[in-house]
């Protein structure tokens, strides 16, 4: 059995270690295991949201019917 305070302190480490993972921007960090955003994700959209199309992950409101679209366009970004 652990004592309470070894709870406490496991505890507040969990949590400050999930705050820090969600400060993060996996974008910017450079190093060999990066991590893959991919630039285009797969929505619903159109009137009633029953349309499948492809929304620029950092900006959802750049949407296009095809992938191929989506992945070309220089104006999504990364």
């Amino acid at each position: 059995m652990i004592s309470k305070a070894t709870f406490i302190c496991i505890l507040m480490f969990s949590l400050f270690s999930l705050h820090q993972c969600g400060q993060m921007d996996v974008g910017e960090i450079d190093s060999s295991t990066k991590f893959y955003v991919p630039k285009c994700v797969k929505r619903k959209c159109g009137f009633g949201a029953e349309i499948d199309c492809w929304c620029c992950h950092r900006d959802s409101s750049l949407c296009y019917y095809n992938v191929d679209d989506c992945v070309d366009d220089n104006n999504c970004p990364l």
